[in-house]
Order: structure tokens, then sequence, then C-alpha cells
């Protein structure tokens, strides 16, 4: 009964995302908001970060988006301590939200569907008050699925390296929202 719901459920789905093509054109611009949550547990630690984004970018030609937008970013962090001499333990936690940007450059690969799929690069700056910070860049790659001719939903994502030098490695951020032709 759930497979025949589902199947029934994914021809009627797609039977109406096939009609709503993609509709971007050289002078349009998109409007968009995103967010995404992760977290990490560790044996001592645990760390939740979220993030809301906003996007406002034009097609340069029909293929090249350039746009930036502000960022909400909220980190909560719990640390848990052991005191080895009272066999007790003790936790702490801390939240905080910070406001960022995100500049992007973004090629479409347009096809005759509802689906658009894109690469792109990313510069982002999680706290603009935090003048230590340098930012992180990237790689990025996404899709689009078009719902109507002029919104869509975008799921996408980003690996992310530090500009700082005192910073190794990289970080992944996944993020999805809705974006509008205007």
């Amino acid at each position: 009964m759930a497979r025949t719901l589902f199947l029934l459920i994914l021809i009627g789905t797609s039977g109406f995302l096939t009609s709503s093509r993609a509709q971007q054109e050289a002078g349009d611009v998109e409007l968009g908001v995103q967010g995404s949550i992760s977290t990490a547990v560790g044996t001592d630690a645990s760390f939740t970060f979220g993030s809301i984004l906003g996007k406002i970018g034009p097609y340069l030609t029909d293929n090249f988006q350039l746009g930036f937008g502000p960022t909400i970013t909220v980190i909560s962090v719990e640390t848990t301590t052991f005191d080895p001499i009272t066999l007790t333990s003790q936790t702490s936690s801390e939240t905080n939200a910070t406001f960022g940007t995100t500049v992007f450059l973004s090629y479409s690969f347009l096809t005759q569907s509802n689906t658009v799929p894109y690469l792109g690069t990313t510069y982002y700056k999680r706290d603009l008050s935090d003048s230590d910070d340098s930012g992180q860049m990237g790689l990025t790659f996404g899709l689009k699925f078009f719902l109507t001719a002029k919104a869509a939903f975008d799921i996408n994502g980003n690996y992310l390296f530090a500009l700082d030098e005192a910073t190794e490695g990289g970080s992944l951020y996944f993020g999805f929202g809705l974006n509008f032709i205007l």
C-alpha cells in the first residue's frame, strides 16, 4: 500500500514538475532564501550550527549569475567537563548569533526540463564584526528544481576553506531553500 501511494505521488508530482520549465535569462534578477542546520557531537562537546542566508543576484548571461546576500548564523556549543577529584561532571552551554555576508558567482547548465544544475564559487564571512576572520572561500554544486516558471527549490553543497593562514582544513556546508526570479 505504501509503495503504491509513493508511486502515485511520484508520477503525479513528476507530471506537474516537468511542465514547469526553467525560465532564467540574461537580465533576470533572482531573490532567494535558504537555511541549513548541522550538529556535531563529541565525547566532551556538542556543537549545533544553523544559518539563514538571503541572496540576490542578476543573471549576467543566461548561464552566469553574480550575487551577494546577508547571513544570520546561530551557534550553540555545549561542553561537559569532568572533575577527577570529586568525580562529578559539569555542563555549560553558550549560544551566539552573528551577522555576516556571502558573495557568489555561479554557472547554470540550462536543460530542457525543470531541473537546472549549477557550479560556482562562494565567499562566505560568518561574522562581519570579527576583523581577525578573513572568511572562507570554496566551490558550490547545486540543483534548482523549478516548481513554476519563476519559483525554484534549491539544494546545494559547498566545500569551503578558511582564508586565514592559521586555520587548517575546510568545511562542508549543505543548504536548501526557495528562489524566485523577479
